[in-house]
């Protein structure tokens, strides 16, 4: 299964979701799980911030080799599972590629239920950051335990 993760940079909530994801599938063992991330509005020029490396690190995750990469076309095809993360990153890319539908949600749609955005933590820092890292983080494991559960 091929699952992508799509925000609007790709240094942060994509990439975060993308590494911890990737890490959980290694610990697991599961070889059939490839996990990669995209931004709307991506480029390889956008650098990393230092605290999401850290909190990788920390989580015992990987977040070397990045580099800030725009969806494609190509992208949207080769994808089993395509997880957004907010309502007009979904929005826009339905109506780019509206035959997409079947395999693009927003990813706490995918993983509650829920049609909420997945809050941006890049300009926040302490207390307020490590929260909705903290949540991201969690609900990667609840995507990882939904797909491994088929």
């Amino acid at each position: 299964m091929k699952i992508c993760f799509i925000c609007h940079a790709n240094i942060c909530r994509s990439f975060a979701a993308e590494r911890l994801l990737k890490e959980a599938a290694l610990k697991a063992g599961r070889t059939d799980i490839e996990v990669f991330s995209r931004g709307l509005y991506a480029s390889p020029d956008y650098v990393i911030p230092e605290k999401i490396k850290n909190f990788l690190k920390e989580n015992g995750a990987d977040f070397e080799n990045h580099i800030s990469t725009l969806v494609s076309v190509k992208d949207l095809e080769q994808a089993d599972l395509l997880l957004v993360m907010t309502q007009d990153i979904l929005d826009t890319l339905l109506d780019r590629a509206p035959q997409y539908t079947d395999k693009i949600f927003l990813f706490l749609d995918y993983a509650y239920g829920t049609e909420k955005d997945m809050p941006d933590p890049i300009a926040l820092s302490g207390r307020p950051f490590e929260k909705i890292m903290t949540e991201l983080k969690k609900n990667v494991e609840v995507v990882f335990n939904k797909i491994t559960a088929r």
